[in-house]
């Protein structure tokens, strides 16, 4: 068995080979080739305990964002989102102290996420994340073709000028928990360990309020460096990976060139009221509800929302609700869980319509056990004629 045709053969044991063919059987309809990788089925098995009534509806729908949102081809297109220009890029090459390991540094202390998220959506901002997440997928499946041993990434938070504030709660506890529950559910198994350095005194409160909120696994992969982390870190990491700021009097030994994460204007910070125009669907507690749009196939669904709380998206596909024979509705557009909320920037986004018939925006209030979720939304369909 190969990771990729003509490339080097698997260290992958028999039963995982069996595993990993019944569950590419079950989604083959979905998995595109470039995907389609032993290690990248494998890691769907080890994160979810080889449960494939677990995986298989997981897979599908990661599967469904890989092509709503052409996740094959990103990694190939340039790093230039907005967003981008604030979230730098932390990608530095192969640990080789710690086999089989890609280092990542994310400057999650300077990192001014209370500014993104008053200046970009959540969906921008994680499309934006996506972009990253694909950097670091795409040199783990090379790196795996190379050596035919899997491969994942070493996630190293800097938490230097961390500030212990009000902000950093909400960010913790909202759309920071939320870009780390879309990673753990669309990229399994990817991280190998989150390494914390250069902490702050206040950590051991941060940590009993973030570690409750991250997934299992997830919680398992954190390692909290001490006072020593710049000499203990080396052990895991030759210095070529790790970066040129951590540099001082008595160390100078690092060498990669990143550059250092920028605060957001605040003038540049999202003011506009809510749209008069809006129409509002409210949702009740424990409940779903949809928009619904009628379009002909090549027509184009664009639609802006802001929301008052928590929820899940998606879009459905209906042939005919007239008819009682109607199949049932079908997914074509990913399921958005634990979208953070109340939204501050207005979430926009399109699709294309395939088919002509009735399609459905739906929203999750089902985590709430009181709150009745208002979105107030605009929609515009343009035919293809227009």
């Amino acid at each position: 068995m190969y990771c990729r045709f003509g490339m080097s053969p698997c260290i992958i044991s028999k039963k995982d080979k069996e595993a990993i063919e019944t569950l590419r059987k079950a989604v083959k309809d979905m998995l595109t080739p470039y995907y389609d990788t032993d290690f990248n089925l494998l890691r769907w098995l080890q994160g979810h305990n080889y449960n494939f009534d677990v995986i298989i509806p997981k897979l599908k729908n990661h599967l469904l964002l890989r092509n709503s949102w052409d996740l094959d081809n990103l990694a190939s297109k340039p790093r230039n989102h907005p967003l981008h220009t604030y979230w730098k890029a932390g990608l530095t090459g192969p640990a080789i102290k710690t086999p089989n390991i890609i280092v990542n540094i994310e400057q999650t202390g300077r990192n001014d996420y209370w500014g993104m998220i008053q200046t970009f959506s959540s969906s921008e901002i994680m499309f934006a994340r996506t972009h990253d997440l694909e950097l670091f997928l795409r040199q783990i499946m090379e790196m795996e073709e190379k050596t035919g041993q899997q491969a994942s990434v070493m996630y190293i938070m800097d938490l230097t000028d961390l500030k212990f504030d009000k902000r950093l709660l909400t960010l913790l506890t909202g759309p920071l928990a939320n870009i780390s529950t879309f990673m753990s559910e669309h990229y399994v198994e990817m991280i190998h360990k989150f390494a914390l350095v250069n902490v702050p005194s206040f950590m051991a409160t941060i940590w009993t309020i973030v570690k409750p909120l991250l997934p299992d696994r997830t919680r398992q992969k954190v390692s909290i460096f001490g006072s020593n982390w710049k000499t203990e870190i080396q052990n895991l990491a030759v210095p070529e990976v790790l970066p040129v700021f951590w540099n001082d009097d008595k160390i100078k030994v690092f060498k990669a060139k990143l550059e250092l994460a920028q605060p957001l204007d605040p003038r540049q910070h999202y003011k506009k009221e809510v749209d008069e125009r809006s129409k509002v669907l409210s949702v009740g507690a424990g409940k779903t509800g949809t928009i619904d749009v009628n379009a002909k196939k090549g027509s184009v669904i664009r639609w802006c929302f802001h929301t008052d709380g928590y929820f899940a998206f998606s879009i459905l596909y209906v042939d005919d609700q007239s008819r009682e024979d109607s199949n049932s509705p079908i997914n074509i557009y990913p399921v958005l869980t634990k979208m953070p909320g109340p939204t501050i920037v207005p979430i926009k986004d399109e699709i294309k319509c395939d088919k002509s018939g009735t399609y459905q925006i739906w929203f999750s209030n089902e985590h709430a056990w009181l709150h009745t979720l208002n979105i107030h939304y605009l929609i515009d369909v343009e035919s293809e004629n227009e």
